[in-house]
């Protein structure tokens, strides 16, 4: 046997080890093959952090290295690797936080010269942390106490947690509160969560922290929401009114996002609702906070302004979908790349954007239904562009189209959101589980499973499906880090809270 038929068969055994929940022996024969990413992410699952560092040491992945070592308690190891991937400011931050090599730490401060409104940041945080090792406490928190304002305009997650270190260790929950305040306001993702469980321990509560108003700066867009009947005749008709703000993407093109209130939902399917399938049971309860999703998927007019935006991991072909038009769904991406698209505009706009999880999409498609669909018991071809040639109960038959439709052209659900059914199937941030078995309450991005992290959920269906597939409930495997299809898209999500 060569090496090549060798190694696809060690790749498909390891493959196959993932599936199986046999991480041991996954890891150990991607690191066999070379495949030491592969081996990383799994020793990443498994809280494996010296054994994941090694592997991204391999492929001088110095960044992920640092932060496994960091995550490990490993500060020298963590350092040497910052220094290594031409990042001296966060080299410094662990030598002053965690080795207390506040000289050393000071002299990377004189030979950096700080450009970009990030690594300014980073530097004055650093000198915080250096005062408070030199007692210097007054300074440091007055230091830190003026930067919040910067901080409430966005920036990246680990200034945040540099802050509430400072605050940390100079014994200020005052200073630890306006810095949750600042994160929540710039939408940093479990930003509320990881306010809740510090409050819990510090304070005995997870009140009063200062939020913004959910209607600041928001607009009100009205629309017309209809119900049908198992027969798909329209039988109620509601006028309703959403509220939303419009993202500037450059060149004139816009990204409008609805606000989503929190609340609870049942989310999954009944056995008793036609063509669910076990992966959407057992139903559970969930709530889920307030937050933002796009208005409607995310358009090929939209993507090519993105597109030109800097790059923050991977390049994005300005015009990859197989159905030309500006206002039509971008399609032929991978999540990878929506993951992208999501990165450039958070780091365009200051505010973190990401992919919905599973829990906020079906809670945002449902929009306080409990219906097969959000327009009722069925669906046609008047309401959604899917395979309406095939039929969910008594609806006549309908268009079949073969080719996705311009977004906004199907009357919207109660949130004011459209193409939810149809279209194209959209990204989800959740990697894929077999069913609900252990799945969060919360509604937050369930990440570790029993199948390849590579596979993750698409959600409502597309041009092409049967109307089964569209159903609120509906969920579908995909290996979305890989795979190019002409019928999934994306939308989307932000937290609540605006600079």
């Amino acid at each position: 046997m060569n090496n090549s038929n060798n190694r696809e068969m060690l790749i498909k055994a390891a493959q196959c080890y993932v599936k199986a929940g046999w991480l041991a022996d996954a890891s150990r024969v991607w690191e066999e093959i070379g495949e030491y990413r592969e081996a990383a992410a799994i020793y990443e699952q498994q809280e494996n952090w010296e054994k994941a560092a090694q592997c991204y040491l391999q492929v001088q992945d110095w960044s992920k290295a640092a932060r496994c070592y960091q995550n490990n308690s490993q500060a020298q190891q963590a350092a040497e690797c910052w220094l290594q991937a031409g990042e001296p400011l966060k080299a410094a931050w662990v030598g002053a936080d965690q080795l207390k090599q506040i000289y050393q730490s000071y002299a990377i401060l004189e030979e950096v010269e700080a450009k970009s409104t990030i690594e300014k940041l980073e530097r004055e945080l650093l000198i915080a942390r250096c005062e408070v090792n030199q007692r210097k406490k007054a300074s440091a928190a007055s230091r830190v106490r003026k930067l919040v304002n910067s901080l409430k305009n966005g920036q990246p997650k680990h200034l945040y947690e540099w802050a509430l270190r400072v605050a940390e260790v100079l014994n200020r929950p005052d200073l630890s509160t306006l810095i949750y305040s600042a994160a929540v306001k710039a939408r940093i993702l479990n930003a509320i969560a990881e306010w809740e469980k510090w409050a819990m321990a510090t304070l005995g509560e997870a009140t009063g922290i200062p939020q913004p108003e959910e209607e600041e700066e928001l607009k009100t867009f009205s629309f017309e929401f209809v119900t049908v009947n198992h027969r798909g005749k329209i039988i109620n008709r509601e006028n309703k009114q959403a509220r939303y703000f419009t993202e500037d993407l450059g060149n004139g093109v816009k990204l409008e996002m609805v606000y989503i209130p929190a609340g609870r939902f049942l989310m999954g399917a009944p056995e008793s609702e036609r063509g669910s399938d076990n992966n959407e049971r057992p139903q559970h309860e969930v709530s889920i906070k307030g937050f933002f999703l796009g208005k409607y998927p995310v358009t090929q007019g939209q993507w090519r302004a993105v597109a030109k935006l800097p790059k923050v991991k991977r390049d994005l072909a300005p015009d990859p979908s197989e159905f030309k038009g500006e206002n039509r769904p971008v399609e032929q991406v991978s999540w990878l790349e929506a993951v992208e698209f999501c990165d450039r505009v958070s780091k365009h706009t200051g505010t973190e954007y990401r992919l919905p999880s599973e829990g906020e999409w079906e809670y945002a498609c449902r929009a306080g239904t409990t219906t097969a669909f959000h327009y009722g018991e069925t669906l046609t071809s008047k309401l959604a562009n899917y395979r309406a040639t095939r039929t969910y109960r008594k609806e006549p038959k309908g268009e079949y189209r073969g080719e996705t439709t311009e977004v906004g052209r199907f009357p919207p659900n109660g949130f004011g959101l459209y193409d939810m059914h149809g279209n194209v199937w959209e990204y989800c941030a959740d990697t894929y589980h077999n069913n609900y078995e252990g799945a969060p309450s919360d509604g937050s991005i369930w990440g570790i499973n029993d199948n390849q992290d590579g596979y993750h959920s698409l959600r409502g269906g597309s041009w092409y499906s049967d109307p089964r597939d569209c159903r609120s409930a509906s969920r579908f495997i995909y290996g979305a880090r890989v795979f190019l299809n002409g019928v999934v898209g994306f939308r989307v999500a932000g937290g609540v809270g605006r600079s």
